[in-house]
Parts: structure tokens; C-alpha cells; sequence
């Protein structure tokens, strides 16, 4: 049963499926009161030159930031965009009503100074910027490259105790050291003779023959000649490896996932992340908790790759790969035309023949490339658009299990039969982005998505939630709960939000996500129909990186409906009759999708 909540006199309202906990406790109807949600407290540290506001009121008061009038919307919402100065400064939010009652509360933002550059005459070796800024293990051949922040004009020098001492740096060119002076850099080259484990790097800094400083780095290094590469077997759910090192809040980019028992080699590593020598010509990053080190004298994983057989099975078409080891592995889904390519890391062909049985039905053609010495690529040729596919071992076999499009009977009911996963963004103790009303995204897209849930069935689709109002698991288990069902199609249901230091006026409007190429036709799709109902433009993204667009094992989505930080955006989210648009036009864009990709007749 839906409940409804009354934000205010002109509030509009939010209808919670099944929900047990309002969101909001708004008081009696015409009773001023003032509700912050951003800044989060009365002190606030923050790095940036600006900062937003979010907080509402009676709808029909005035509000006031730092004693500057500003837009109260109907919902009650204000939001602002005020300059930080650096240092601590006073931010005041006041509202008024017509009676002449008022209520206020002061905030304190704190804005550190920036870096400086140090003094030349006082010799100082810094810690900012000091790198490395993780602990490394090195192999014979590795360039350590360091480099510290101090006082400019000066000459510097490092040493790598029980290694090699006095290694010359240079100072950078304020234009390389981001605007700094007195930023020094040095290399050293790590030699087969050389080995240490866990010593701190050594830094001088020499003004004259009586005046130096030193310091000692906070990263600690490793050079081991005698247990360098060596063998890691993967562990845990889902173990994946990253292209690199960087990172952002969805983390780093994915090469792909694997499972247990894969091995590969190990040549190095920074934090807490091992490096892995894919190929020649590839490297790779694997975090610690999915890694198991085996003993030093455990042989490199490599093997030949021999035949590769092909066979037809239900709603899908098996290839399978004749390998000596479970060895590490990619794909990446190209199209036009639409061809599954999959890498095996340390694999050199011994493929003498491709054997295809005729009961395989969306396979045009199978062939390899010996991409490097130590990298086989397979090549799988498709006869329909990518649905999906799943890579996994048996044995020693690599199986890639290839979905075929579904077949539907009518146009008027293509999504008829199908199993379709819908994701509610958020959930539990995780609220997601909130909005200036105090609304969660959580209580927001779980709405959303049962009425996409209801649209869907009554056009004979089978749904699965992979959360409800009250059980929200964590995202490892969703994902086994769609597989497990043999979902189709995944659509994730979000609400998108400014960051702290974004204007919440400029940024709004509906955006879709995809994280392989043969899926962007979906994301296209839903944006255009999404689009229909007056949604502004935010864009349809594409390789990105949210776990649950990972997924290889069917078309999936991520729909972003609109922002909630920005005040217009967040009344059409709190009107049911929009979210109920939302829902049928999801369920339209993904009708679109499987007419346009699946099969009107049978094989």
C-alpha cells in the first residue's frame, strides 16, 4: 500500500511502497522551521573555492544565504553557491515568514591555504609530495623513481640503505612540478645484485659542507631478485584485475573479472596492489584480498592452446578452448560486425583445428590470432548483437558461453516471457544522494522501480528486485541473485546529485550508462524515451565503471532519472505521477531494445 507524506501546505508528496520509515518529519502545515542538508554539520572542512547549499523551509517563507535572498521553490527546497574564502569563515542561513517569525542557524567552513613553496635560505625537506607515497616491491630491471618537495636552489640527493648511496636528483622546472620550485627528482635502475626488503628511502638536502637536512620517506621499498615473478592464485567472489593504478569513487578501471583458482604472475607491487605480467606487452593490477602467494618455486603459469570446439545448448552457443592451466583471460565485445574477442594470458597456439557442430546457432565464424608470444587472442564471430556471455573454467577447459537474442512471437508484447533484473539504486543504511527536501535517492528509486515493476509484469515480463524496502544486500550479492535468475536484461534505477563544490542550478537532467560497447544500444535507447517527457539533456556515458554495468552476462543499464540536488529536478521526483512516467518509459526503451536486437521468428 502507498503512503503519502505532506512536505507542507504546497509540498508535493512522495508516495513510499511498502515503506515503514518516512523520510521526513515535517512539522504541522504553516509552522515555520528551517532543515539543512548540506553543509552536513556546524563545521565544515572543504578544499574547495565554493560550496553548495542545500536546505528548505515553509514554502511560502523567505529564505536568506548570508543574508542574500534566494528562491524557495514550491516543494519548500533553497539551494545556493557561495565563494569560500581561505581560512574559517561564517555562513548564516535565515528564513522568514510573513508573521515576521524568523529561524536561523550559522555554519563555520574551513578552507585550508594552499601549498607554498618552501624558503630558500631555510633548508627543509617536506613530506607533501614526497614519492613514492606507497610501499613498492621491485624486480631486477624496475626504474624507482622518488622525488620530494623542499627548499629550492639547493643540491639533493638520496640513498636505498644496504643498496647504493648518494644517487644524484635534480631539481624540476616549476613548469613539470605543478607551479612549485624546489621539487627534485631522481631514478635508480634496480640491478640483479641488489636486494633489500622494507627500508625507508633516504632524502639529503645540502645547502654547504656544514648545513644539510635528511629525511627518511614514509614508503617503504623491496628489491627481490630471488622470489620475483612469482605465482598468485586468485581468491574470493568475483576477483578482478585493474588496467592501472588510478582510482576515483567508483575505483579503478576494470580489465575484467575472473574466479578463483585462475593463476597469474607476479612481478611486483605498489600499496596494495600486486602488478601482473599479463603478456610481453601487457600488465595488470590485482588488489591483495583477492591474491594468494604461492611458494617461490612454484612454476610460471603458461600454456598451449589447443583445439577449440563449439556446441549449441538451450539459448546458447558454448566455446570451448583446449588449455595445460587455468590462466588469466579478457573479452571485449566488438561490433559492426559483432564479434566476441576473448585474451588468454600466457597462452601460445597448438591450435591445429576449430571444431563447430551445427546445432550452434548465432555463430558466423571462429578463428584465433597469436596476438604476442604469450597472448592468444580467440575471435568469435557473431550472427546477432552481443546478449551476453559468461567466461568461466572447467578444469583446464575455458568455456564462453554465448546468450542468443531472445525470440518473441508478437510485436505487441516482445518483452513477453522475458526475465528482466531491476536494480533500486541505494538501499538501507545507504541513502544515496539527498535531496534539498531531505527525500533519499533510496526511497526515491525503490518507488521508481516498483512501478517499473508493475509496468513490466503487465506487459507479461518476468522481474526480479534484487532489493525490497526493508532487505537491501550488498552489491556482491545482488549480482549473484540476478545471474542466479538468468536475467536478460539489468536496468539500475539512480538518482544523479552535484558534488559539494558543483552549482546545483547548473547540473540536471537524465542520463544513461553503459560499460561495453555492445550494450550502448540499450543505454540509447532508454535515454530517448526518457527524453519524451521533458527531462533536460545530461548524456548518455559510456566504459563506466559501476559494478553492476560489469556485468558481461546480459544488457544492462544505468539509469540516472534526474538530479536531486537541483530543485526542479527534485519536484519531479517527488510527484508520483512523474515517477510513474519514469517507469513506463524504462519499460518503453527497453522494448525498444529487444524489438530492434531480438528475433521475431525461431531458428
Amino acid at each position: 500500500m502507498l503512503r503519502s507524506f505532506i512536505l507542507s501546505l504546497f509540498c508535493v508528496s512522495l508516495s513510499l511502497a511498502q515503506s515503514t520509515v518516512d523520510p521526513l518529519r515535517p512539522p504541522m502545515p504553516g509552522t515555520l522551521f528551517l532543515r539543512v542538508q548540506l553543509p552536513a554539520s556546524d563545521t565544515v572542512k572543504t578544499f574547495s573555492s565554493h560550496y553548495r547549499i542545500a536546505a528548505c523551509t515553509t514554502p511560502e517563507a523567505k529564505a536568506f544565504i548570508n543574508g542574500k535572498e534566494t528562491k524557495v521553490y514550491a516543494s519548500g527546497a533553497f539551494v545556493g553557491f557561495i565563494n569560500v574564502p581561505i581560512g574559517a569563515s561564517s555562513m548564516r542561513l535565515t528564513v522568514k515568514n510573513a508573521n515576521g517569525d524568523s529561524l536561523w542557524r550559522e555554519f563555520v567552513l574551513l578552507r585550508p591555504a594552499p601549498m607554498k613553496n618552501s624558503p630558500h635560505d631555510t633548508l627543509v625537506i617536506e613530506q607533501a609530495m614526497m614519492e613514492p607515497s606507497d610501499d613498492l616491491w621491485l624486480a631486477t630491471g624496475d626504474v624507482l623513481e622518488v622525488k620530494f618537495k623542499g627548499s629550492p636552489g639547493w643540491e639533493a640527493r638520496f640513498d636505498i640503505p644496504d643498496v647504493e648511496s648518494g644517487i644524484p636528483m635534480h631539481e624540476l622546472p616549476a613548469s613539470e612540478a605543478g607551479g612549485f620550485s624546489g621539487v627534485y627528482a631522481g631514478r635508480y635502475t634496480v640491478k640483479p645484485t641488489d636486494e633489500v626488503r622494507d627500508v625507508p628511502m633516504i632524502f639529503h638536502l645540502k645547502k654547504s659542507f656544514w648545513h644539510s637536512e635528511q629525511c627518511s620517506s614514509a614508503a617503504k621499498i623491496s628489491f627481490f631478485p630471488k622470489e620475483l615473478p612469482r605465482v598468485a592464485e586468485l581468491m574470493g567472489k568475483r576477483p578482478y584485475l585493474n588496467y592501472g593504478l588510478g582510482t576515483d569513487r567508483l575505483g579503478g578501471s576494470k580489465l575484467g573479472f575472473l574466479e578463483a583458482g585462475v593463476r597469474v604472475v607476479i612481478n611486483g607491487k605498489v600499496g596494495s596492489q600486486y602488478r601482473v605480467r599479463l603478456s610481453e606487452a601487457m600488465t595488470a593490477w590485482l588488489p591483495e584480498e583477492n591474491a594468494k602467494l604461492l611458494p617461490p618455486e612454484t612454476p610460471l603459469p603458461h600454456s598451449l592452446a589447443g583445439a577449440i570446439t563449439a556446441i549449441g545448448s538451450g539459448s546458447y552457443d558454448i566455446v570451448s578452448l583446449a588449455l595445460d592451466d587455468q590462466l588469466a583471460y579478457s573479452s571485449e565485445q566488438l561490433i559492426n560486425p559483432n564479434v566476441l574477442a576473448v585474451d588468454v594470458y600466457g597462452a601460445t597456439s597448438n591450435t591445429n583445428w576449430i571444431a563447430r557442430q551445427l546445432s550452434t546457432k548465432g555463430i558466423e565464424n571462429i578463428t584465433w590470432q597469436q596476438v604476442t608470444a604469450d597472448q592468444y587472442r580467440l575471435l568469435i564471430a557473431l550472427n546477432h548483437p552481443h546478449w551476453g556471455h559468461s567466461i568461466e573454467y572447467s578444469g583446464t577447459t575455458l568455456k564462453i558461453k554465448i546468450r542468443r537474442p531472445p525470440v518473441f512471437a508478437s510485436q505487441d508484447s516482445v518483452l513477453a516471457g522475458l526475465t528482466i533484473a531491476v536494480d533500486a539504486g541505494h538501499g538501507g543504511d545507504n541513502h544515496g544522494a539527498i535531496g534539498a527536501t531531505g527525500v533519499f535517492e533510496k526511497d526515491v528509486t525503490m518507488n521508481i522501480v516498483r512501478h517499473l515493476e508493475n509496468v513490466l509484469k503487465a506487459k507479461a515480463a518476468n522481474v526480479v528486485l534484487t532489493r525490497t524496502e526493508t532487505d537491501a544486500p550488498p552489491t556482491g550479492e545482488r549480482i549473484e541473485g540476478m545471474l542466479d535468475s538468468n536475467a536478460q536484461l539489468l536496468v539500475s534505477v539512480h538518482c544523479n546529485s552535484a558534488g559539494e563544490a558543483s552549482d546545483p542550478l547548473m547540473l540536471r537532467g537524465v542520463s544513461t550508462y553503459y560499460r561495453f560497447a555492445g550494450y550502448h544500444m540499450l543505454a540509447d535507447d532508454v535515454y530517448d524515451k526518457m527524453l519524451a517527457i521533458g527531462l533536460k539533456q545530461f548524456g548518455v556515458i559510456g566504459g563506466f565503471n559501476f559494478v553492476l554495468n560489469s556485468l558481461t552476462q546480459m544488457p544492462n543499464v544505468l539509469v540516472e532519472t534526474a538530479f536531486l540536488s537541483n530543485p526542479e529536478d527534485e519536484m519531479l521526483l517527488l510527484d508520483d505521477a512523474f515517477r510513474q512516467k519514469i517507469a513506463e518509459q524504462i519499460a518503453a526503451g527497453l522494448e525498444e531494445y529487444v524489438r530492434a536486437n531480438g528475433l521475431n521468428r525461431k531458428f
